[in-house]
């Protein structure tokens, strides 16, 4: 009978990414991004500012943890 050995190599760990569709959200967005990072599966946050006439973008960035895992993205139209 075949001796098996168990595998012991580590599996590559999937995340999760966070989308967070935003407008007009400078009063929101903090709480929505730290909520996000807080989690540890989380791998990337991508806030996508949707033509915001506040200062959504400007927060948003704002509201990183350094982690590298914060993008923002703004659409104009």
């Amino acid at each position: 009978m075949p001796v098996t050995t168990p595998v012991t190599t580590p599996v590559a760990t999937l995340g999760v990414c966070v989308i967070i569709a935003a407008r007009n959200a400078a009063r929101t967005i903090p709480a929505a991004i730290a909520s996000a990072l807080r989690e540890p599966e989380v791998a990337e946050v991508i806030v996508v500012d949707d033509a915001s006439t506040d200062d959504t973008r400007d927060v948003a960035l704002a509201a990183d943890d350094g982690s590298g895992r914060l993008a923002v993205i703004r659409f104009d139209v």
